[in-house]
């Protein structure tokens, strides 16, 4: 069968979508024709200058869940004709890989194909497809026909053998949600693979043109998926419920995809270890390393990680000899109870260390940061505070949360709101613990007051560390809509609308 794999804006644009390049291998290793479109590239590329900005500033991503500007884009860009490029190659199957901040692209672009040629079958898959975020919303779409609410990578194939049979039908199909005469049927868990090194090496031909014209905003980069799934099993994470379990490859098999992309792109010498962690799996990551340093391969590469008191130095100075230029550590919090309340498996006496280790190392630190997490009180938070101050040597920048803490759907704290003293646990941003007091303005305080310090501490103003956040009354003005104080509203309304150039737009 033929399918046609795509990805909508906003996603960023460091280089090639990984999913859509190993879903292209993998039907084109079953005898399927595949054809890849990254349209949160092509559609940047054909944007005016004045759009440009909400691809290449991530502070802007809450313009991308905004109606009115997704409609405005979408006059500008004209997307009847991206709908024809996918529609050029009379696909069978059309697969949607989706993220918070494409559903709304995802979902124009998906209405336009199905009013072109209404045979097409239409499926939703990715991150924002799984059952604790959007799969029901988007079955419940006229123009959806199949939603994959976990990794497709085995149901795929299993779907295009029985559309093969009954072209004209929706037949059922497991791991899928299909809608057949306005019922919904949910046909259970797609399962998942469980040896990584049995599937094939992402294959990006579709995108060579790109790549070779430097079209990405990272040219020399492509993103290695070395893992799936996490070790911890942090309360607040949804993304660990997408990949259910935790596998890693080995490290020969991540050494051998590195080797065959350099051989198939020359020019490519970075590489993004883009799982949960990287370092979940210390005895294949040394491996890895250790091929790399034997062989004298000249890369480059990064990962987020966790705090393990394992990562010594050894460890450390072996990872930046093989190349590791950054890591991203998810600290969250400088409180240890906080850290215990999120079921974080770390001592935060362990971090200053691994941190200094890092850095001694040569390889750049990153830090995460959450803000308001429901337990969190006002003494917590100084403790982060004090945290940041102690570690500023070995850190070169911190990515502070923009939307503090949000309750994803079917996390533990969602699930259990009494344990955590949650109000308004329905609502994703707006709710509120400790008696009121950590109330969504509240955690916008809390997160200006860390960005103030760590801009003070001289740490770079990049994505999350803002003097102010352009979009800050825009967004309050929503909560205290929420909260019913109008007057609060028309503040928060007027100063967006004379100082923020986000509102002039949407």
């Amino acid at each position: 069968m033929k399918v046609a794999l795509v990805k909508c804006p906003w996603w960023v644009r460091y280089c090639p979508p990984y999913i859509l390049a190993f879903l292209a291998a993998l039907l084109r290793q079953n005898n399927h024709e595949a054809f890849c479109f990254d349209l949160n590239n092509s559609m940047y590329h054909e944007a005016g200058k004045e759009y440009k900005k909400y691809w290449d500033d991530r502070d802007y991503y809450s313009v991308w869940e905004d109606n009115s500007f997704i409609a405005k884009l979408s006059e500008e860009l004209e997307l009847n004709k991206f709908a024809d490029k996918i529609l050029h190659n009379q696909p069978d199957v059309v697969c949607f890989d989706t993220h918070t901040p494409s559903v709304l692209f995802s979902y124009d672009i998906a209405k336009r194909i199905k009013r072109k040629n209404s045979e097409v079958k239409i499926v939703f898959m990715g991150h924002k497809a799984s059952r604790a975020q959007m799969a029901y919303d988007f079955i419940e779409q006229d123009f959806v026909d199949y939603v994959c609410p976990g990794e497709i990578d085995i149901v795929l194939l299993d779907l295009l053998k029985l559309l093969e049979k009954n072209p004209k039908t929706l037949p059922e199909c497991r791991g899928f949600l299909v809608k057949r005469s306005e019922k919904i049927i949910d046909c259970g868990n797609p399962g998942i693979p469980k040896d990584l090194d049995s599937l094939p090496f992402p294959d990006y031909s579709d995108f060579r043109t790109d790549i070779e014209n430097k079209l990405y905003s990272q040219p020399e980069r492509l993103d290695i998926l070395d893992s799936r799934g996490c070790v911890n099993a942090c309360h607040f994470c949804y993304e660990r419920l997408f990949w259910q379990k935790y596998r890693t490859m080995s490290g020969k098999r991540m050494y051998g995809q590195i080797q065959y992309h350099i051989k198939d792109f020359p020019q490519i010498n970075y590489f993004y270890f883009n799982g949960l962690l990287l370092n979940g799996n210390l005895k294949n990551l040394e491996e890895f390393c250790d091929l790399v340093i034997k062989n004298k391969l000249k890369i480059k590469w990064a990962g987020q990680a966790m705090i393990n008191r394992d990562m010594t130095k050894n460890v450390l100075d072996k990872m930046a000899r093989a190349g590791c230029v950054w890591l991203g550590y998810g600290i969250e919090s400088g409180s240890q109870k906080v850290l215990n309340e999120m079921n974080k498996k770390y001592s935060i006496k362990d971090a200053p260390d691994v941190l200094k280790n890092t850095h001694d190392a040569g390889i750049n630190v990153q830090i995460n940061i959450m803000f308001g997490f429901p337990t969190e009180k006002e003494e917590d938070f100084k403790e982060t505070l004090s945290f940041l101050k102690k570690i500023r040597p070995y850190i070169d920048n911190v990515l502070a949360s923009q939307s503090f803490f949000t309750l994803e759907k079917e996390t533990y704290v969602k699930k259990c709101p009494e344990k955590f003293g949650i109000e308004n646990s329905g609502h994703h941003l707006f709710w509120k613990s400790d008696n009121g007091k950590n109330n969504y303005a509240e955690r916008f305080r809390r997160y200006e007051e860390f960005c103030n310090l760590a801009l003070k501490l001289g740490i770079p103003e990049t994505s999350g560390v803002l003097k102010e956040k352009p979009d800050k009354w825009l967004l309050l003005g929503e909560y205290y809509r929420f909260e019913k104080d109008y007057d609060k509203v028309k503040e928060c309304e007027e100063k967006s609308s004379k100082n923020e150039s986000i509102n002039k737009t949407t």
